[in-house]
């Protein structure tokens, strides 16, 4: 019977991977930020409509430019890596879990 077991190279995550797991943390909060301010500032929601023709367009394009960008400079500077994976991972889910109660709660009572 043969067992097999994962050695500690094996389950570490590599730069790229971690870089942009992280860059994922970070934007799932920007977006909900972001949310939260077009929400509170209508001449920010109206400039995000000039600049995309709808203002959800123009705040998907700032996610999706914050997540490459710095997805790259993560793992440029492969500081991802210097978080342990499963660490990364509960980040990862901390940082979803805040972004959708926060978005919950604002739209709720605000």
């Amino acid at each position: 019977m043969r067992v097999s077991a994962v050695n500690a190279a094996s389950s570490a995550l590599g730069p790229a991977t971690s870089g942009f797991v992280l860059s994922a943390a970070v934007t799932v909060l920007f977006n909900t930020a972001l949310a939260w301010a077009k929400d509170a500032y209508p001449q920010l929601n109206n400039f995000m409509k000039s600049v995309g023709g709808h203002h959800w367009t123009t705040h998907g394009v700032f996610d999706l430019a914050l997540f490459v960008g710095l997805g790259f400079i993560f793992t440029k500077t492969r500081v991802g890596e210097k978080i342990a994976p499963d660490q990364l991972n509960r980040g990862f889910v901390g940082a979803v879990t805040i972004a959708a109660l926060g978005l919950f709660l604002w739209y709720e009572f605000v």
